[in-house]
């Protein structure tokens, strides 16, 4: 499997994904609005294990962790890893097509960002399984 693009991670690196969620120029609220929405719907009630896989700088991961949820990052940027763990979140780095969970270790895994940047249908199926 290969790795993250190097033009993916370096955008990622450069801090410009940092609080485009919040970014009302870039329709990131109603992302993110949406997504949390979802989330409350089909989340188990906590305290659920929660994988955030490509889980960014940790929105989403501070929004489960603020409902009691346990939750782990990974994330290919160290930026992102870096910021998550500034915010308490048990993050680390690494690559969706190679996580060292086992199967059915965690009640829930999020994997949103990832499947953007698994260009190859090979590649996303490795990450889906």
């Amino acid at each position: 499997m290969p790795g993250v693009p190097p033009e993916v991670l370096e955008f990622y690196e450069s801090g410009r994904e940092e609080g485009r969620l919040e970014d009302h120029a870039l329709a990131g609220p109603l992302e993110l609005a949406r997504t949390l929405e979802l989330l409350q719907q089909h989340l188990p009630p906590p305290p659920a294990s929660v994988l955030d896989v490509g889980g960014g700088p940790g929105v989403y991961s501070r929004w489960l962790l603020e409902r009691r949820h346990r939750v782990r990052l990974v994330d290919p940027a160290r930026r992102h890893v870096e910021r998550a763990r500034s915010m308490g979140i048990d993050a680390r780095v690494g690559h969706a097509g190679r996580l060292e969970e086992t199967d059915a270790s965690v009640d829930v895994v999020l994997l949103m960002g990832p499947l953007y940047h698994l260009l190859e249908a090979d590649d996303r199926m490795v990450a889906l399984r």
